[in-house]
């Protein structure tokens, strides 16, 4: 079970993975497949991408669909880790 903290803290990441599209990428819509930098969004909120609040917020996101593990094979260093999910359209669009 999630606990309130994961999710806002979730949510606030979601907010911030926004901002971040919308600035590198105002021309770009956020539709399901789209590259995220959670660890980004985390940084710009003052949470350490390799703390345990990060990733259960993380883990929650990808439960809900929001995030899914980007199973892309590359070799291209700085390739993003996570995409939109299903959901993450939608929640992005009231995030």
């Amino acid at each position: 079970m999630t606990d309130d903290q994961t999710r806002r803290l979730a949510e606030q990441i979601l907010r911030r993975i926004k901002e971040l599209h919308e600035e590198q990428n105002p021309s770009a819509p956020q539709v399901r497949g789209t590259p995220v930098a959670p660890h980004a969004a985390a940084e710009r909120i003052g949470i350490s991408p390799i703390g345990h609040w990060y990733a259960e917020a993380l883990e929650y996101l990808v439960e809900e669909g929001v995030l899914e593990r980007n199973v892309r094979p590359t070799d291209v260093l700085g390739d993003s880790q996570y995409i939109l999910g299903a959901r993450g359209p939608e929640l992005l669009g009231g995030a």
